[in-house]
């Protein structure tokens, strides 16, 4: 595996800290980058020391350097290779939105003792669809099609799967390159996603307290899943808000005090 180049601080590219106290770790979306968390970092700063992370691919961190081999793990080494260069005690706070979402969730399930809370939009784990799911189905179905199109057609079609029909075409000019280059990583986190293995039982453990956030006007197969998974967590508090599935970027003035809120009661709590 290639070493990321590191910045000045021992952080890798695309990768800041800010604020002092307990640890926030925050990971954004596909086709998206940390800039999405960036209102919320600041609103978290005076309290809470902020690692905002853009994800392999995406922003200012690298390229993927191992394509065929690449899984989530990939990420989390990333991740917690992060925290100890920012922090001396390694427990920390998750919040995560759809991909990002998927990859807390991953963490939370494999290091419950390291993480203090989990705060969830649409974690797009589509892997706890039963194997044999109509569900499953579909979105392997769609993964392909990603896939399979040219650059600008598969950004178009993902882009108007979470964000609703000729989304994609109304975005500026520069916009719309900068998702282009991205939906390379788009394929990845596909892969990253069904080559996870464990299973909804290993959900059903994580006793760490957990806000779950869902749009109500997201996808079907998104509101599936998040009500499979915020079922099965026993320490939950689940908000549905009138968004879709982009609301972190969409609709930040309804997402990011929810988050802001539980935060803070852990802040109580410790």
């Amino acid at each position: 595996m290639k070493i990321m180049n590191k910045t000045k601080n021992g952080l890798a590219n695309g990768i800041t800290v800010c604020g002092k106290g307990p640890v926030v770790v925050l990971l954004h979306s596909s086709l998206s980058s940390a800039k999405q968390w960036q209102g919320l970092a600041n609103t978290l700063k005076n309290d809470f020391t902020v690692i905002n992370i853009d994800l392999l691919g995406y922003g200012d961190a690298e390229q993927v350097s191992d394509r065929e081999s690449y899984s989530f793990e990939v990420e989390v080494q990333r991740i917690l290779s992060a925290v100890k260069s920012a922090a001396t005690k390694q427990q920390f706070h998750l919040v995560g939105h759809s991909c990002g979402g998927a990859i807390a969730l991953k963490i939370a399930v494999e290091m419950p003792n390291s993480v203090l809370s989990l705060s969830l939009f649409e974690p797009v784990a589509f892997h706890l669809f039963a194997i044999d799911s109509e569900e499953r189905k579909q979105v392997i179905q769609f993964s392909e099609l990603v896939h399979q199109l040219s650059s600008e057609h598969a950004t178009q079609a993902f882009v108007d799967y979470w964000n609703g029909q000729g989304y994609f075409e109304q975005l500026p000019a520069k916009i719309q390159q900068q998702m282009i280059l991205g939906i390379n990583k788009v394929v990845l986190d596909f892969k990253g996603i069904f080559t996870e293995s464990y299973g909804i039982n290993r959900v059903s453990e994580i006793k760490l307290p957990c806000l779950f956030l869902s749009g109500k006007y997201s996808p079907e197969l998104s509101q599936k899943l998040s009500e499979k998974i915020a079922s099965c967590l026993p320490t939950v508090k689940y908000h549905q808000i009138a968004s879709g599935h982009m609301a972190p970027l969409s609709h930040p003035q309804l997402v990011e005090p929810l988050i802001t809120d539980f935060l803070f009661a852990m802040l109580e709590v410790e």
